[in-house]
């Protein structure tokens, strides 16, 4: 934002240059830059638009940074050439959109060129002078940070009304644009038509030209994000578009409109009438405590009452006892902590003694649970699954339909207090409602869907609300429940985990098929649970991740690479529907324990032509010794023992 440094001086004068001028407003307020000549190019935080987005605000901030007087140009008991309003009225139809509308009568108003002073000044900040009148309205701008706009009073009738738009209703700027409004678009108007965009642009139809010899003033504050959209949505955006869609205080509207008037008079010989102030709800008085010692202790260095008191006086705070009355501009001021700051930042942060931290700093660690996120998300994304992300809110139908592994049984549903709707009125205690949905969305539009979520679940136990990181993985698949073993084993190998087992589930309900679900064990302590879908074609799994950090907390252990080769047989069998696969893993594993060093299930297959209740399953069985290499015979032998033993125990066919 560009700023007059001559203007400036006037209202902060003193013995200082421009680069003087700028080093200081770098120091203390903000980043400032000396661009060549009069100009200013100053970095006005958007929070300080209210107070410092203008002349004043900017020579109050050099008074006090540079320790020179400062002159408010504002005449506080300006006197009118009319008590009376004027021959109008205003009102205000959306008081949500305008806070406050000022709009005063001038008349025997001569227009012409302006001052050099007032040229000089508009053309540093970038703007050219047009007449007298409107010169007025754009270096009120500047000084005082409030927009305005003067319309030709002749051409108005019936008064001024801020409302909203009609849906349709055209109107041409001064600029010759047409727009087409809609009812979300705030306008000023009179009894027949717009007048002007509010905060936005004036209409040509009351512009103010050479003849005018009548003027109705206006100030006032509007909504700013109102102002904003409407720039945006009309691709318009002026000078007082900018100043609008930030929170302009409502008593800025008063400055400006005094100012304007006091300058009507002086530079355009108008008589000025007493404004019209439609205010209905007054902005309230911020008043914060004066807490020294709270003070000090938020900066670290020991500020006197006398000292505190002189700067934020001179900041324009009124000091009463223990009080600090906030400005009215000063929006950005709301506790303890921003009176301190406006302290420190005179004071000089440069100034400040170093201090060491009054707490010990500990050693950097790794945090496992991050660790074992990221090895987990790493491995399921290799292997083609995609991650997603659900509401943690879910309806109460959703909770208990799955196992009851990484949920206890004893725990309720952690229900909120005040739920927005049914549909979000519990916290989820398990991840697979969400993950069932996503594979339900995805299957329209596509014929393989693998998902996994890495998410909270939460459990009410006694009043206290458990809170759990658990690993969900599904896929919509067919006899997903072979690829889903596979995952969940690979996971568990690296991790680390050796001394793991899936056992089978006799009560599984909900989402998963009992005579098709195992419970994940480790060293004996169940941590999740993996089975197939009952409400499509696939599978989940489920595991506590917090769990698993205890189990394989331990540490690994280095084992050599295998001597010897293995030898690798095939085994395959018809068995009854109701035969559970882990069952058979276990039994294979235990008649051979020194020679057998891994089963795997490599094929289900399931058809009419097997007969309703059998089910073909295909078992890989890997052969290796530790102190020899295996001979066929050998392999053969062990094969020969765990077909026998398979057939009588299962009642099994070899096929």
């Amino acid at each position: 934002m560009k700023f007059s440094f001559s203007l400036i001086k006037k209202i902060a004068p003193g013995k200082y240059t421009p680069d003087q001028l700028a080093e200081k407003l770098n120091l203390h307020s903000f980043e400032t830059a000396v661009i060549g000549g009069d100009v200013l190019e100053i970095s006005v935080t958007p929070n300080r638009f209210s107070d410092a987005s203008s002349h004043i605000g900017i020579a109050r901030e050099a008074a006090v940074a540079l320790g020179v007087n400062f002159n408010d140009p504002i005449d506080a008991n300006l006197k009118f050439s009319h008590k009376d309003q004027g021959v109008f009225r205003a009102n205000i139809k959306n008081s949500h959109l305008c806070r406050r509308y000022l709009a005063a009568y001038a008349d025997n108003v001569r227009i012409g060129p302006s001052p050099s002073w007032l040229k000089d000044s508009l053309e540093s900040c970038g703007l050219r002078s047009i007449n007298n009148v409107v010169d007025v309205m754009n270096f009120v701008m500047i000084e005082t940070g409030q927009p305005l706009h003067a319309f030709d009073a002749d051409k108005v009738k019936g008064g001024l009304v801020v409302r909203n738009a009609k849906k349709g209703e055209l109107i041409e700027t001064i600029d010759n644009q047409r727009f087409n409004l809609d009812d979300e678009v705030l306008v000023i108007a009179d009894a027949d038509k717009p007048l002007a965009i509010a905060g936005i642009k004036g209409g040509k139809s009351s512009e103010v030209s050479n003849s005018t010899k009548r003027l109705l003033v206006e100030s006032a504050s509007f909504e700013s994000s109102n102002i904003y959209t409407t720039s945006r949505r009309l691709g318009l955006r002026t000078d007082a578009s900018v100043r609008f869609s930030h929170p302009l205080s409502p008593e800025l509207a008063a400055r400006g409109m005094k100012r304007a008037l006091m300058l009507l008079r002086d530079l355009a010989g108008a008589e000025i009438h007493q404004p019209v102030d439609v205010y209905p709800k007054k902005q309230s008085r911020e008043i914060l405590p004066l807490d020294l010692k709270k003070i000090n202790s938020l900066i670290g260095v020991e500020f006197r009452q006398a000292e505190v008191v002189s700067l934020l006086q001179k900041l324009g705070f009124s000091v009463k006892g223990k009080k600090v009355e906030v400005p009215l501009l000063r929006n950005d001021v709301q506790n303890i902590e921003d009176l301190a700051e406006e302290i420190v930042r005179f004071k000089g942060l440069e100034h400040l003694p170093s201090k060491a931290p009054h707490i010990s700093l500990g050693v950097a660690s790794e945090e496992d649970i991050i660790l074992l996120k990221d090895q987990v998300r790493n491995f399921l994304t290799s292997a083609g699954y995609s991650e997603v992300y659900n509401y943690s809110l879910v309806a109460e139908t959703d909770c208990n339909r799955s196992p009851a592994i990484i949920r206890s049984r004893e725990s309720k549903v952690a229900r909120l207090e005040n739920p927005m709707s049914a549909q979000l009125a519990v916290l989820r205690d398990s991840l697979a409602s969400g993950l069932v949905k996503n594979l339900k969305n995805n299957r329209r539009f596509f014929d393989q869907v693998r998902i996994f979520e890495i998410g909270n679940i939460f459990q009410d136990k006694g009043g206290k609300i458990e809170e759990k990181t658990v690993l969900g993985v599904s896929l919509a698949v067919k006899d997903g429940i072979l690829e889903m073993k596979g995952i969940a084993e690979m996971i568990l190998a690296r991790l680390g985990a050796t001394d793991y087992s899936l056992m089978p589930i006799d009560n599984a309900d909900g989402y998963i098929k009992p005579v098709e679900a195992l419970r994940i064990e480790l060293s004996g302590v169940p941590v999740g649970y993996l089975g197939s879908l009952s409400v499509m074609p696939g599978a989940i799994m489920e595991m506590d991740l917090g769990a698993l950090i205890l189990e394989t907390r331990e540490e690994k252990e280095f084992v050599p690479l295998a001597k010897y080769p293995a030898i690798t047989r095939d085994m395959s069998i018809l068995v009854n529907q109701d035969v559970r696969v882990g069952n058979i893993l276990n039994t294979i594993q235990q008649v051979s324990v020194k020679l057998v060093e891994d089963v795997d299930l490599i094929d289900w297959y399931q058809d009419e032509k097997l007969g309703d209740n059998k089910k073909s399953l295909t078992f890989r069985v890997v052969f290796r010794a530790e102190d020899r290499t295996l001979t066929d015979a050998e392999a053969d032998r062990e094969m020969a023992i765990i077909n026998q033993v398979v057939t009588e125990k299962f009642d099994a066919d070899l096929r």
